[in-house]
């Protein structure tokens, strides 16, 4: 059902009033007459269900275990906050704690930096950091963790000696630091606990990148060797500036070496105390630059060549044997083509899992109209090592389908493998090695989809010039005292949730998991739905966002007919990648990415169902990985539509608000009988919009 919203926006509007927008709200479609919809089974988990008499849901391998039971029955001692499968009434704080414990700072450096390399100005920058972290204390004891282990670390340590500070070893990886007034976090190591400092009431500057997601300070930080270009001030006022302004050079011009960057994502209110250049060879790290490869928009060396199964290899085997070499030898940044044909030999779903390292997309010509973005089974829009990302394609006849398989390649080794598997329906997602797939141009294939001859490859190498790219490389973030307190990233309560009570699971596979099981379960009581139509499934989800695994989810099952019937996957939530930390569904084209505030899904129920049960499965694998979720709604009959109600403009956006029941997708259009294009899906009950063009129409779909 769709909710038009035709609002015109040509450039005579600009000066009127919103009175005349807001009359454009009639426009909506009105919901039906007498709408209702049967709530069958409503869970908020404000109080205990598995205490009740009857019981409301049982669970498996519930636990609560605080830091300090962590350490006397676990042996735990890398775990910063609560660990536990629970309300979050049973734990001492549902989230991430917030804000900062001290002071923090975040530095672009590597511990191999050649000391000849460093500038009297990067030092400065430096030693300003720690006065500043250390609010000026003369003489404070600064602790690197670990010991220097190379130059760079050195040329920062015997600086601060200089200084006339007290500078110490982290010794103990396996026990409290040693008392500092400060500390710095080498890249070097990891030396025992991501999360060491994340929660320590002392200031720390770090620049070991692949750890920040766990001391809270930002996303992960991505390890890169380039050319160091020059820096530049962006905040001279603040003390860590040491009084420099302007720009000038970190490491003598024209060094190329190994740094360990800030993640993309910083917390709010964080500082940016000075940016540097990186002079990035030609690259290809993203499938909009193989794009520009193929289209000739950015030069490239070409080799093309030809296969009888889907599978290349660089140094990074993937799960399949053949490994073909990837035509003309590349290494380095690469893009990656190949197009070949399928032989269906019964209509139907099938799913589709691509092998890459880096990232990749799959297309089937399906409509056999070209390809398109209506084409896409799978994207992989992102760097990471060798992994198996899923998709479905629904062929509606046997046939001859034309395919396009793109791959880019970053740097260091890389993957690109297809499989297929051997049943219709779709919604496969095991491992690719399980049985329950073939090798796309394996000879003896068991599946109705197969590859038809040869692939023909084409790989695509830049020349152009290298890029200059501007990064951070000095940020900081407030204490808790300061003006104002800082924020960690990723940090605070969860929030939103209905009533006092959700259910939650962080780090759970911590203590054994239940026998038989990888996971711990929240089961539903059944309900009767014989007979029942249109049931809909509702609930609020929640996560964080810091560093979830590609192993770590939450599933929602249904068993449609009892506990004896086979369950039906209604949900998959984990990391889409091995780049990206936050949970969305990945059954339904990585839909619901989650945060801290609880937001409501709604997914479609098993039609014909009788005794209907519903099972929630965790598996988190760390303190900060907890995923929640509360209020759970079965409601059958028909749903309530989008109503637009409220119009408003600011400017060059519009905001729109509406009722209804469930999630809608906003499409809009540059001008009426033209191709409406999706905007953005949500379950939420209004969005903010930009206007484009010189006129604008939007609708509601759901």
């Amino acid at each position: 059902m769709k909710s038009h919203c035709m609002l015109r926006f040509p450039r005579r509007w600009a000066a009127r009033t919103l009175g005349s927008l807001a009359l454009a709200a009639g426009l909506g479609v009105g919901s039906p007459s007498g709408w209702s919809a049967e709530v069958l089974l409503e869970e908020g988990f404000n109080t205990d269900g598995e205490a009740a008499n009857p019981k409301r849901y049982t669970t498996t391998g519930r636990e609560v275990y605080e830091v300090a039971r962590q350490v006397a029955e676990l042996g735990l001692t890398t775990q910063n906050g609560p660990i536990y499968w629970a309300h979050n009434f049973e734990v001492s704080y549902a989230g991430v704690p917030a804000p900062t414990a001290a002071r923090r700072a975040l530095m672009a450096w590597y511990h191999t930096i050649p000391t000849e390399a460093v500038t009297a100005n990067a030092l400065t920058l430096f030693e300003s950091t720690i006065k500043w972290l250390v609010n000026n204390k003369a003489g404070a004891t600064i602790c690197f963790s670990p010991a220097p282990a190379g130059t760079g670390d050195q040329v920062l340590y015997d600086h601060l000696i200089l200084k006339g500070y007290n500078v110490i070893d982290d010794t103990d990886s396996a026990s409290d630091p040693p008392v500092a007034d400060a500390y710095v976090k080498s890249s070097s190591s990891e030396f025992g606990n991501p999360s060491r400092f994340a929660t320590t009431a002392k200031p720390v500057l770090t620049y070991r990148g692949p750890d920040h997601d766990d001391l809270l300070v930002s996303s992960i930080g991505s390890t890169v060797t380039v050319q160091v270009g020059p820096a530049t001030i962006r905040t001279p006022a603040h003390p860590a500036a040491g009084g420099l302004t302007g720009t000038f050079d970190l490491l003598a011009a024209g060094t190329s070496t190994t740094l360990d960057l800030l993640g993309a994502a910083l917390p709010e209110q964080a500082t940016t105390i000075a940016e540097f250049t990186q002079i990035i060879p030609a690259t290809v790290a993203n499938l909009a630059d193989v794009d520009a490869l193929v289209a000739g928009t950015k030069p490239s060396a070409q080799s093309t060549g030809t296969a009888t199964s889907a599978d290349f290899a660089l140094s990074s085997a993937g799960d399949w044997f053949d490994d073909h070499p990837f035509p003309g030898d590349p290494t380095g940044a690469f893009g990656f083509v190949g197009k070949g044909k399928l032989t269906v030999s019964q209509a139907g779903t099938y799913s589709f899992a691509m092998g890459v390292d880096d990232g990749g997309r799959l297309r089937i010509d399906r409509d056999r109209n070209g390809f398109t973005d209506a084409d896409n089974v799978i994207v992989e829009n992102a760097a990471g090592a060798h992994r198996a990302v899923y998709g479905d394609a629904a062929f509606p006849s046997a046939g001859t389908y034309d395919f396009e398989w793109t791959v880019f390649n970053s740097g260091g080794s890389s993957s690109a493998e297809l499989s297929v598997s051997v049943l219709p329906g779709g919604n496969v997602r095991t491992p690719v090695l399980s049985g329950d797939w073939d090798h796309l141009g394996t000879t003896f294939a068991t599946s109705p989809v197969t590859l038809q001859g040869a692939i023909s490859v084409t790989v695509y190498v830049p020349t152009g010039a290298p890029e200059q790219v501007v990064t951070p490389f000095l940020v900081v973030l407030n204490g808790p005292n300061d003006t104002p307190p800082g924020s960690v990233f990723g940090g605070g309560p969860f929030n939103g949730f209905e009533g006092t009570g959700f259910f939650g699971a962080s780090g759970i596979n911590k203590w054994p998991y239940p026998d038989g099981q990888d996971y711990r379960s929240l089961t539903l009581r059944p309900v009767n739905v014989t007979g029942k139509e249109n049931l809909k499934l509702t609930v609020a989800l929640a996560a964080t966002f810091l560093d979830f695994e590609t192993s770590d989810f939450l599933k929602i099952l249904a068993y449609p007919n009892g506990a004896a019937s086979q369950p039906v996957l209604v949900a998959h939530y984990a990391a889409p990648n091995d780049a990206s930390k936050y949970f969305v569904d990945i059954l339904h084209g990585n839909q619901h990415q989650l945060g801290l505030r609880f937001q409501d899904v709604t997914y479609d129920l098993p039609a014909g169902a009788t005794e209907l049960i519903l099972e929630f499965q965790a598996a988190t694998t760390w303190w900060n990985e907890i995923v929640a979720f509360d209020h759970v709604r079965v409601t059958a009959g028909a749903t309530e539509p989008p109503v637009i109600t409220a119009i408003t403009r600011d400017g060059q956006e519009v905001t729109l608000t509406w009722t209804g029941t469930g999630t809608v997708t906003v499409q809009g259009t540059e001008a009426l009988g033209a191709v409406w294009a999706d905007v953005t899906t949500t379950s939420e009950k209004t969005i903010k919009l930009p206007l484009t063009g010189l006129q604008r129409f939007f609708r509601l779909k759901q």
